[in-house]
């Protein structure tokens, strides 16, 4: 049995079948709440902001015009739950605290290095700022297009690579005092 394609889940949805919007659910529903931690850093904030974030695309999903662009529409719905929910807390500025860890999965390097190294970038990410965060984001883990990060977050698309530029040496900046030589016994 090959996966669905989102095209092919919303086609689905759009005919009836409330098991394909499950499917998108379980499909995203890991990588909304790593967003949304990077963004709120408190687990029960990012759990509301994805369930809210399900409960408007199962509303508007009729209203989507192109189903191709549906993980940026996603991605922008789910942005804009977290930046209400801060705005609500009246702690847009000043985004401190420790994410909890949401990466679940690793790589056998990733063990081999160690989980002090990702958690090192996930420490540093935190300190970036929120575009800055939020750019590298939807570009390094959910591998999003320019274009697709300029429709989220509403720039243009040479916008989104000069922030992207940025962040990446923002990043390697803080990494450097982290990276040790290591000579081969």
């Amino acid at each position: 049995m090959h996966p669905f394609t989102d095209e092919q889940l919303i086609d689905q949805i759009a005919g009836g079948n409330s098991a394909a919007f499950a499917q998108l659910y379980q499909r995203y529903k890991h990588a909304l709440f790593a967003f949304c931690m990077l963004l709120l850093k408190d687990r029960d904030d990012a759990l509301d902001a994805v369930q809210e974030t399900f409960v408007k695309i199962h509303n508007r999903l009729p209203t989507l015009l192109d189903p191709a662009a549906f993980r940026a529409w996603m991605f922008a719905i789910v942005r804009n739950e977290a930046y209400a929910i801060l705005r609500r807390k009246k702690h847009l500025e000043g985004l401190d605290g420790e994410a909890q860890d949401v990466w679940e999965e690793g790589t056998p390097l990733d063990s081999l290095l160690g989980k002090e190294r990702v958690e090192i970038v996930q420490r540093l990410l935190e300190r970036l700022k929120p575009e800055y965060r939020e750019v590298l984001m939807l570009r390094e883990y959910e591998q999003l297009s320019y274009a697709e990060i300029a429709a989220v977050t509403g720039d243009t698309e040479s916008s989104v690579k000069s922030r992207l530029f940025k962040a990446r040496k923002a990043l390697t900046k803080k990494f450097m005092p982290y990276v040790v030589e290591r000579k081969e016994p």
